[in-house]
């Protein structure tokens, strides 16, 4: 039987030399199937199957209440490959519902974490940066042609000294550590596994949130969701804040409790936000976030970069040598 992979026509177009270099003298070679969101392929094709590729540019316009007609297309196609044994996907995290069916029946996925780490991360710290210099107040003005400088209270303090509770130090939640100790920040990480991590000062488990809050003038969210983190901040921790922190969520919309959050930032108990996730996307016109000032919001896009698609695709071409040679493949998705 013919072994076949599912890879979209750009990036088999873009890199068949090195995908052609990978599959050409493994001992059971892998026929390329390219897709586009028109391809028609048989159930002898699909049969075929054996990995896929769920690239950034096939994923490009889904939100998730919504697919894109390319994904839609994708995963028709890979719903129904009863031979699938591999499925690489651009993103970093493995909640998507797409995901799990393949998951539950034993198909390995790997993901392309670190291929956006840095774009997301610069985001989350031009957010915080943006929020804590202010710089909303001066846009606002900027509409009204007003000259409205800070003044006496209204002066943001330096970010020197000032603490930075990070959840989640993977590949993002390292990189935007490593950018808030340039500008003389203190990071606290927070992650599953307490060990000593690069660029953070101190790391401690889970557990130890909620007497860190109290002390942080940051709470960054960069951590996967899982059981653990679904709900992390909820209008118990929120209070647990000081009024004049910030909080950044780059993570997943679900790691807050969104009601929560909008009354704390409405009524100033909690001092600004950033956000780009959400428990609903797109945010629903209604949401009370779009409309408070103190809030940033980008459309679940911190991660866009021109370089993010070929990093991904790097990712997925060290993985294909990976399985067809029998290695342990990068980001490769264990159950919890």
């Amino acid at each position: 039987m013919t072994h076949s992979i599912l890879v979209s026509k750009k990036v088999t177009a873009e890199f068949a030399p090195r995908i052609d270099t990978i599959i050409r003298n493994t001992p059971d070679r892998l026929a390329v199937l390219p897709f586009s969101q028109d391809v028609s392929a048989t159930e002898a094709q699909i049969a075929t199957i054996e990995a896929a590729y769920y690239s950034r540019d096939v994923w490009e316009g889904t939100v998730k209440s919504q697919l894109s007609p390319a994904a839609r297309a994708f995963w028709e196609i890979v719903d129904r490959a009863p031979n699938l044994k591999w499925l690489s996907v651009f993103s970093s995290g493995t909640d998507h519902q797409q995901y799990q069916p393949h998951m539950k029946r034993g198909v390995r996925l790997t993901t392309g974490a670190g291929a956006q780490a840095e774009p997301v991360a610069v985001a989350a710290v031009t957010g915080l940066l943006a929020l804590a210099r202010r710089l909303p107040h001066w846009w606002a003005a900027q509409q009204r042609s007003e000259w409205a400088p800070l003044l006496g209270a209204e002066v943001p303090p330096d970010l020197r000294g000032q603490t930075a509770i990070i959840v989640g130090t993977g590949y993002i939640g390292a990189n935007i550590a490593r950018l808030l100790q340039a500008v003389g920040m203190k990071t606290i990480g927070i992650r599953k596994r307490v060990q000593p991590t690069e660029h953070f000062d101190e790391v401690h488990p889970i557990s130890a949130i909620d007497s860190k809050l109290p002390s942080c003038d940051w709470l960054v969210l960069a951590c996967p969701l899982t059981p653990e983190t679904r709900g992390l901040m909820d209008a118990r921790r929120l209070a647990l804040m000081r009024p004049s922190a910030g909080l950044v969520n780059v993570a997943r919309g679900e790691v807050v409790d969104e009601s929560a959050l909008a009354a704390a930032l409405a009524a100033r108990r909690l001092g600004r936000a950033y956000l780009d996730v959400f428990t609903s996307e797109p945010l629903p016109r209604e949401s009370p976030l779009w409309k408070l000032p103190n809030v940033m919001i980008s459309p679940h896009n911190a991660g866009a970069s021109t370089g993010t698609y070929a990093r991904g695709v790097e990712i997925f071409l060290r993985n294909l040598d990976n399985y067809v040679t029998g290695r342990a493949m990068e980001n490769e998705a264990t159950s919890t």
